[in-house]
């Protein structure tokens, strides 16, 4: 099979929610990064308008002997408001993320909550490999920002005290801190930047960071859903059972 016919199958199967195809033997992690925007493109029909971080969990690095995390892009159909309903996938998880929204020149101009939905079904267990992973775009699928502030005016000394809690119909499944991943969205905002630069990723005006998920993914069962971010607020969804 061609890298073009592999690329496509690949994105109907993401763009459909559908198990990934048989990855082929060999694919490298430098491999993946040259074939990610043309991937993202296909899902899409449109550029990427952003940029994600995944395997930000050192200990999850190390279990697949990575220096580092991956990084991925964000389709131009990612984003859906807080509020909004899902409908119930069994693959489908829930990350509880900081944002960053950037220039063209990677400066940051906001930063606030997020909330990330990935999914991620491969067709057999020995394709879950970080190449594969960054080659299928590390499951990225929708996410919604809370309420942004402005770079110059947030306070990133208070994120320190601050704790995420997320519930599911009332009753808490998470609790955890801003800072998990890559010590926060200063260092995942440089991470990102820099990496895409290195691998010569276009940098869209606008662009969204996504800096990792904050404690463990949650699964993404049916209910009514509240991350709290103390004073940064509430990113509020549903996930239905159909």
């Amino acid at each position: 099979m061609t890298t073009d016919a592999f690329l496509e199958r690949l994105a109907h199967a993401i763009r459909n929610n559908a198990t990934l195809p048989e990855f082929p033997p060999g694919v490298t992690l430098d491999d993946a990064y040259r074939l990610l925007p043309n991937l993202t493109e296909r899902v899409s029909s449109h550029p990427h308008v952003g940029l994600k971080a995944g395997l930000t969990n050192v200990d999850l690095q190390q279990l697949f002997s990575l220096e580092e995390p991956l990084l991925g892009l964000l389709y131009d159909s990612c984003e859906i408001r807080p509020g909004d309903a899902m409908s119930f996938s069994p693959h489908r998880l829930i990350e509880c993320e900081m944002c960053v929204t950037y220039q063209a020149d990677g400066r940051p101009i906001a930063v606030g909550p997020a909330v990330e939905f990935v999914s991620v079904k491969f067709a057999k267990p020995e394709d879950m490999t970080p190449a594969n992973l960054t080659l299928c775009n590390l499951g990225a699928e929708k996410f919604m920002k809370g309420e942004m502030t402005a770079w110059e005016d947030f306070d990133f000394d208070a994120l320190g005290n601050l704790e995420i809690v997320a519930t599911r119909d009332g009753e808490t499944l998470l609790k955890t801190t801003p800072l998990e991943s890559l010590g926060g969205p200063v260092t995942a905002h440089e991470w990102c930047i820099g990496k895409a630069k290195s691998l010569g990723f276009t940098l869209p005006q606008n662009g969204i960071l996504l800096a990792g998920t904050n404690g463990s993914a949650l699964p993404a069962e049916p209910g009514t859903y509240d991350v709290h971010y103390g004073h940064l607020g509430t990113v509020s969804f549903s996930i239905s059972a159909t």
